[in-house]
């Protein structure tokens, strides 16, 4: 029987690890059951002039809804009414059996969107527990007993959400396998994420700034985008490292960059999941990254890679210069990495989300 799944994604041509999570997810899909699923994603702020940054399989079908993010806070409510209201018609055009969220904004909404039809819901988080304000989080803790699945990305979030009794553990799987494996005898560093605040590239310059006065032939090469561009380029000038860091934007082959690399680095002040480490670990690349939520669950401390108390920039630098001297060390952190990696290929995650997805249609139509 085919299922119609519609995957709800506030833009689905933006470059950062939600886009890069729902784009592995439908292709998977397709890629294993091509003959179980129709999947339609409805991208709430891009336009159909715009592509998916992330490749995605031909058959899945893209509604741009073209909506502007720069409404006020006096109309906020009446822009998520006429959203709902959008949304809830194309569920009964295309007669979704199942309708993902993939922010808690979204997952709030779906009882709404989904009244008076037999849709199933799944809500899906890619931010840590705490991450939203005080009222949403009253306000998601209510909605949420309502959707059909919660699905959270590692067991310290599912903690998180006790109070629960639909929440499944289904981690990222790895967007694609690389077909080579770093040498490791690159003097470079590498880290890639959203330029913001929370990405924590401030903090990683600053470390950066402690090996440089040590290990100054090492470079470090940042790679994506954000609004945080010009004040990281202004810090990066204002100590003098101009030559030995690089804010390399967006490219879409990572592959390449984390191949000629030697190690990986993860400064976030949160981080849910973290696909870019798994990515970095299928290279083979050790990992040293601040202890939040998502690399915790990734990361065997001291055997894949350093797991630094967070914040701890001293202890950051100390674990970043073992590595730097030890060709030894980051070669055998850089196996355990690539083995770790490899749990969570495709043909390990994807059957969870279809073991999932066709036991929510079961129980409709026993129902």
């Amino acid at each position: 029987m085919l299922i119609e799944v519609g995957i709800i994604i506030d833009n689905i041509t933006n470059k950062a690890g939600t886009e890069r999570a729902v784009s592995s997810l439908c292709n998977g899909l397709l890629k294993f059951h091509p003959e179980f699923y129709k999947i339609t994603i409805i991208s709430i702020f891009s336009n159909k002039e715009e592509n998916s940054f992330f490749e995605l399989n031909p058959k899945i079908n893209i509604l741009h809804l073209e909506k502007s993010n720069d409404f006020q806070f006096w109309n906020k409510v009446f822009w998520y009414k006429k959203l709902v209201r959008q949304i809830h018609e194309l569920n009964r055009e295309n007669a979704f059996d199942v309708i993902i969220g993939t922010t808690y904004v979204h997952n709030i909404l779906l009882p709404l969107i989904v009244k008076n039809t037999k849709t199933k819901t799944i809500g899906c988080e890619h931010v840590v527990y705490n991450y939203p304000s005080k009222i949403l989080q009253l306000v998601r803790k209510f909605v949420y007993t309502e959707l059909n699945s919660v699905i959270v990305l590692n067991k310290t979030e599912q903690k998180n959400f006790y109070f629960l009794n639909n929440t499944n553990v289904i981690p990222n799987c790895l967007p694609f396998e690389a077909d080579k494996r770093a040498t490791l005898l690159e003097k470079s560093i590498i880290s890639v994420g959203r330029l913001t605040h929370e990405k924590g590239f401030d903090m990683l310059i600053d470390i950066y700034e402690y090996i440089y006065r040590v290990e100054p032939n090492w470079k470090l090469n940042i790679f994506g985008e954000g609004e945080d561009f010009e004040i990281l380029e202004t810090k990066i000038k204002e100590k003098g490292l101009e030559n030995s860091i690089k804010l390399c934007g967006s490219v879409k082959n990572i592959s390449e960059c984390y191949l000629q690399s030697s190690i990986f680095v993860l400064t976030s002040r949160s981080e849910s999941f973290g696909i870019v480490v798994i990515e970095a670990m299928n290279h083979g690349l050790p990992i040293v990254s601040y202890d939040c939520d998502g690399p915790k669950n990734i990361i065997a401390d001291n055997k894949s890679g350093f797991l630094i108390p967070q914040f701890d920039k001293i202890e950051f630098s100390e674990k970043l210069l073992l590595l730097i001297n030890s060709e030894e060390k980051r070669k055998e952190m850089g196996e355990m990495a690539l083995a770790t990696s490899f749990e969570y290929k495709e043909n390990k995650i994807i059957p969870i989300w279809n073991k999932l997805l066709q036991s929510l249609i079961e129980n409709r139509q026993s129902n």
